[in-house]
C-alpha cells in the first residue's frame, strides 16, 4: 500500500471536512476534496517531468499546504522526497530533483524545477493505475534530515513500511486520549520525523492537521476556532508559545493533550504548561534513528532528575559501563538503542554509519541510566553537540561565524539553561572592549538562524584548552559557573 491512499480515500468519504489548516498563511485551509483535486493535478504535471522511478526529489516550497500537496503527489507516484528549507545545500545527498518556488537560486542542484500554483489546476482526475510505479513496502518513500549524533544534517531514508510501521503504534505509544484527537496541532514542521508522521497519521483518520500560521494571533485564533485537541511541540516550542499565552490575560486553552519531544523536558516548564495550556502532557523521547524510545504522563517523572519516560514496546534500551559491560539497573553509562522501527544506516555517509550503527544496535550519542522498572533518565551527551529545545547544532558552526567578526581574536559557543530548563546558546570571547556586545550580536543574526544566535557574550581573557590545543569545554563551563555566582 502506497501511504497515500488512504489519505485519497479520506478525500473520496468526507470531501467538505477540514484537512489542513496553516492560518493566515497563501492557502490557509484546504479540504480533503480540494487536497485530492490537488494530488492528482500535481501528479499529471510531475508526471510530465519524465523522472525515472523511485526518483529523489527534494522539495523547498514556502507555502506550508502546497508544500505537502507537492509531496503527498511525488509520494504517489512512487518517488523519494524530502523537505528542505531554502537556505538547504545537497552536501553528500544526492537528489535527482528540487522542486522550488523560485525563491532560491539552489546552484548546486543539477535540476531545477519551478513550480506554481498552476500545477494544482485541472480536471482533478487520478492518474491511471498502469502509471504508477508498481513498487513495495521496502521502497524509500520519505527521507529526513537530521541532526544525527554529531549536529551535522545526516539523511535517515524512510520505507513505506517503516513509516507505516511507525505511524500505527502512535495510538499504543500515546494513548487512548491521544487516539481520541481528530484536531491536532503540530508546531513540528514536516522536515522533521514526528512532524510528517504526524501529518499522515491525522489524514489517514480523517482529522484536520493544524501547522504555524503566519502570525501567533493567527495560529492562536485557528486553535480556539477549529476547537483543536492535541498540540505537538519541542520543549523550545513549547516555551515560546508559553511566553505568549501568559502574555494574554483572557487566554483560555481548551487543549486535551500535548506532546512535548525533541529534548528533555525540565520540571520548571513541564509545570507551567500544565498548569497554563494543559495538564495532560505527554513526555517522548526519540529519534528518526530509532523513532519514539520513551514515553511518560509528564506529572509522573517531574520528580526524576532526568528521567525521559518509559521505554516503549518493541524497543531494547542498554546502558554500557566504560569497559563496554552492561550496567547494572540505574548505573550511569553510555545509551543504545535497538529498534523493531528502527533504520540501520545513513544514506550516502557509510563513515558515520559506521560509527553510529553497529551490531544492530543505534548509539544516539547519549548518556543515563535505565531503571528496574524501565524508566529511562538521560544524564548528557557524549559529544559537545549542542541542544536547544530540539535544534541541535555543533558549538564549532557557531564559532565559526563569531570568529569572522572583526576584532574577535577566539571564542568559544555553549550551552546554558534558562528559567523553563531549556537551553540558549552563549558565547565566550576574548575581544577587545571596543567590540560590543551588539555588534556581535548582529554580525551572528546575519549568519545563523535565530535559535542559534548567542543571547549572551562572555569576555575572557583567554579560553581554556587541553593539551592538544583545543577548547576544554568542561573547564569552561566550570568557569563560567563560577563566574556567574
Amino acid at each position: 500500500m502506497n501511504i497515500v491512499d488512504p489519505v485519497l480515500f479520506q478525500c473520496m468519504m468526507q470531501p467538505p471536512v477540514a484537512a489542513i489548516c496553516a492560518p493566515g498563511t497563501g492557502i490557509g485551509l484546504i479540504s480533503y476534496r480540494r487536497l485530492g483535486l490537488f494530488i492528482h493535478n500535481i501528479s499529471r504535471t510531475a508526471l510530465s517531468l519524465e523522472l525515472a522511478p523511485g526518483s529523489v526529489v527534494a522539495v523547498s516550497i514556502q507555502d506550508v499546504i502546497f508544500h505537502i500537496a507537492v509531496v503527498l503527489a511525488l509520494t504517489r507516484l512512487g518517488h523519494a522526497t524530502v523537505s528542505v528549507p531554502a537556505s538547504w545545500r545537497a552536501g553528500g545527498l544526492k537528489v535527482d530533483a528540487l522542486i522550488s518556488d523560485g525563491k532560491q537560486p539552489f546552484a548546486e542542484v543539477e535540476r531545477l524545477v519551478i513550480a506554481d500554483m498552476s500545477w494544482t489546476e485541472g480536471e482533478g482526475s487520478a492518474v491511471e493505475r498502469e502509471r504508477l510505479r508498481n513498487g513495495n513496502a521496502d521502497d524509500l518513500c520519505r527521507i529526513i534530515l537530521t541532526s544525527g549524533t554529531t549536529g551535522d544534517p545526516k539523511a535517515v531514508g524512510i520505507s513505506q513500511r517503516l513509516l507505516s510501521d511507525r505511524i500505527n503504534r502512535h495510538m499504543t505509544v500515546f494513548g487512548n486520549r491521544f487516539a481520541n484527537c481528530q484536531r491536532i496541532y503540530s508546531d513540528l514542521p514536516i522536515t522533521t520525523s514526528l512532524g510528517f508522521q504526524m501529518l499522515v497519521y491525522t489524514l489517514w483518520r480523517g482529522g484536520t492537521m493544524f501547522f504555524t500560521g503566519a502570525t501567533f494571533e493567527a495560529t492562536m485564533r485557528a486553535l480556539e476556532q477549529y476547537k483543536v485537541q492535541c498540540m505537538v511541540a519541542s520543549p523550545g516550542g513549547l516555551e515560546g508559545l508559553l511566553r505568549r499565552c501568559e502574555q494574554v490575560a483572557g487566554f483560555q486553552s481548551e487543549l486535551d493533550f500535548i506532546i512535548a519531544g525533541g529534548d528533555m523536558l525540565s520540571k520548571s516548564l513541564s509545570e507551567r504548561v500544565r498548569s497554563r495550556m494543559c495538564v495532560h502532557l505527554m513526555a517522548a523521547y526519540g529519534s528518526t534513528e530509532a523513532s519514539m524510545t520513551a514515553v511518560a504522563p509528564a506529572r509522573g517523572i517531574v520528580d526524576t532528575p532526568g528521567a525521559v519516560g518509559f521505554v516503549t514496546p518493541g524497543i531494547q534500551v542498554q546502558v554500557l559501563g566504560g569497559s563496554g559491560s552492561l550496567a547494572p539497573a540505574g548505573a550511569e553509562g553510555t545509551l543504545r538503542i535497538k529498534s523493531d522501527f528502527g533504520v540501520s544506516r545513513y544514506l550516502n555517509d557509510p563513515r558515520e554509519s559506521a560509527s553510529v550503527f553497529r551490531d544492530g544496535w543505534f548509539y544516539p550519542g547519549d548518556r543515563g541510566a535505565l531503571t528496574r522498572d524501565n524508566l529511562l533518565l538521560i544524564t548528557g551527551r557524549e559529544k559537545s553537540v549542542l541542544n536547544l529545545g530540539g535544534d541541535k547544532i555543533n558549538p564549532e558552526t557557531i564559532e565559526q561565524v563569531i570568529a569572522a567578526c572583526e576584532g574577535v581574536v577566539e571564542c568559544a559557543a555553549f550551552a546554558t539553561g534558562n528559567e523553563f530548563g531549556n537551553n540558549w546558546v552563549s558565547a565566550a570571547i576574548v575581544a577587545p572592549r571596543t567590540l560590543e556586545d551588539d555588534k556581535l550580536t548582529a554580525h551572528c543574526r546575519e549568519h545563523l538562524s535565530p535559535q542559534f544566535v548567542p543571547t549572551s557574550f562572555v569576555r575572557m581573557e583567554k579560553l581554556p584548552r587541553n593539551e592538544m590545543g583545543k577548547i576544554d569545554r568542561q573547564r569552561l563551563a566550570g568557569i563560567v559557573r563560577r563566574a556567574a555566582h
